[in-house]
This record gives C-alpha cells, structure tokens and sequence, in this order.
C-alpha cells in the first residue's frame, strides 16, 4: 500500500503540533514549579505557624479574581440550603474560602514541620473505631470528604499504629505533583495514583491496611452511580461500594473538623459493616447504590453540621443522569 505525499505531509504536520504541545507544557510546567517554589520558599520569611493567617488572608483576595467559581460556590449553597437568607449564604461562602485558603496554605507548611508540630495541630476523637475496624483482619477503608483540612487529617491518621494509603489524582504537572507527593508521605503515608487504584487498594486489603478515599467529587457518567446529595442527584463514583462488597473490609468515615485557630480535631465515626447491605433486594447493582447513599448521606450530615467547612467550589452536580433515568 502506498502513502500519498499529501498523508506524508499531514503526518509529519501533526508529530510538530505534538512536540509543540509538549514543549509548551514543559515550559509552562517549570513557570509554574518556579512560581510555586517561590512562593513555598517565602514561608521561610514568617514563623512556623503562619499558614492558616496567611492562607485566610490571601484566598479571598485571589478568589474575587475567579468569577466562574465564585458562581459555583454561590449556586450550590443556594441550592443546598434554600431555607437560609441571602445575607447567611453569603456568610457560609467566604467562611468556606477563607477554611479553603488556611487548609492549603498549611498543607504547604508541611515541609517544614515535625511529627510534634502535627500532633499540636490535631486532635483526635474516636479512635477506637478505627481499631475495631483494623481487628478484623480485612484492611480499612476510611471514608472522607473535602472537608477542613483534610491533607493534615491524613497525615494524623498515619499516625495511629501505622501509615495509610491515600487515593489522589494527580496533577497534570508532574513537578508539581511530586511536590505535593513530597507532602503527603512526609510522615509514612502512602499515595495511590487513581489509575491504579483498585489493584493497589486490594493489595492494601490483603495486608490488612488502611486506605483513605474521598468520596464527594462528580466523576463522568460512565463511572457514576447516581444518589441524593443535598436533595440532588450527584453522580458519585461506587469505588468504595465495589471494595467493600470485594473485601469486607471496613468503612470508617473520618473528618477533620475546624477548631479555630490552625487547629482541627479529627474524628473517626462508627464503622459501616460490609453486612449492611448484604440483604438488598436487586443483586449487586442495588447493594453497590444503596452502600454508595449510605456513605455519601454520611459525608452530607457532616457537612450540614458544619458548612463553611466543605469545598463548595467544587462543581458537585455537574454530571447529571440522562433524561428518563
């Protein structure tokens, strides 16, 4: 079969787009490496500690720069709670920004704390839950949110008897992620990349470890099961239903609750057994649905207690089921 000169041409055409894109990422990639390890670097100018000041200051300041998100915050609070005020919206939205600034700007602090300055920062409730799930033998799946600080609520759980696994996505810059990477396994804990995750978790399962996944991001329809989240249908991934339905394993939910002041209790709550939805009539379509409602009406009553607390930027409902379902 022969080649035209004109495939040749649109060939080669395309192969210098390519190396253009990925020169222009690379390139962009370093400016933002650069920019990121200057800003980092200018902690060293202020007293260990000053994360959740600094963090609380400047979210607001760049947050009135990012008007789309701004509408995202202010469109999923109205719809969540449709019985407060305008005023009380308002209130809950620059409180969550501002908890937003301080837990990222602490996050980054990390690099300069020790296991001492960790254990300042956070407290612990409920601990023996999280025993009771590790004696039985089948690993642990802790079951959280972005909520509070949720970085530093992983690195004090791996704390507890032993380091934990956190499920993440990474970065589509590769320096960067190796920053945050750098952070989040200071201490011990471990980092699972989403594309690998269920191997990795099920290995993790094996050796009766604990596995840290967050559960309140939209995921795309394909991967979704659809269940109420605040009065709405959010398409919600069924990860955590399928391991545990594989395993046995436990579900811990766990938050990291704002105290004030940079400090956070973090709370383990009463296990949610495998057993639970063993009984639900329609096979393991159903139980993988009704055990996905249960952990994300958990993750909803914690934010309803605190709302400030949770990621409202975040476009929750942006995947919605096809019509007629």
């Amino acid at each position: 079969m022969r080649t035209s000169p004109s495939a040749i041409f649109d060939d080669g055409a395309v192969r210098r787009a390519r190396r253009g894109r990925r020169r222009g990422s690379r390139a962009r990639h370093l400016v933002e490496h650069a920019f990121f390890r200057l800003a980092t670097g200018a902690f060293g100018l202020f007293p260990k500690g000053s994360g959740s000041r600094l963090g609380r200051f400047a979210a607001p300041l760049a947050f009135r720069l990012a008007g789309r998100r701004r509408r995202i915050l202010l469109g999923n609070l109205t719809h969540a709670f449709p019985e407060k005020s305008g005023a009380e919206i308002q209130q809950i939205a620059r409180q969550s920004v501002e908890n937003l600034g301080a837990a990222f700007f602490e996050f980054l602090e990390v690099s300069r704390w020790d296991v001492a300055d960790l254990r300042a920062r956070v407290a612990y409730d409920g601990v023996e839950n999280l025993e009771a799930a590790r004696a039985l033998g089948r690993g642990v799946i802790l079951l959280s949110a972005h909520f509070g600080s949720w970085e530093l609520g992983a690195l004090a759980a791996g704390l507890l008897g032993q380091p934990i696994a956190s499920v993440v996505r990474p970065l589509d810059n590769p320096l960067l992620e190796a920053e945050l990477a750098r952070r989040r396994t200071r201490f011990g804990n471990q980092v699972i990349a989403k594309r690998d995750a269920l191997r990795e978790m099920l290995r993790a399962m094996r050796q009766n470890e604990t596995v840290a996944i967050l559960l309140d991001q939209n995921v795309l329809p394909e991967e979704a099961t659809f269940v109420p989240f605040f009065g709405r249908l959010a398409a919600t991934t069924p990860s955590v239903a399928l391991l545990q339905r594989k395993t046995h394993a436990a579900v811990v939910p766990v938050f990291t609750w704002p105290v004030g002041h940079g400090r956070y209790r973090l709370v383990f709550e009463t296990p949610i057994l495998a057993e639970e939805f063993a009984s639900a009539v329609g096979g393991r379509g159903e139980q993988v649905r009704r055990a996905t409602a249960r952990y994300t009406e958990v993750t909803e009553k914690a934010i309803r207690r605190q709302p400030a607390a949770w990621l409202w930027l975040h476009n929750r409902w942006k995947t919605q089921p096809p019509e007629g379902e």
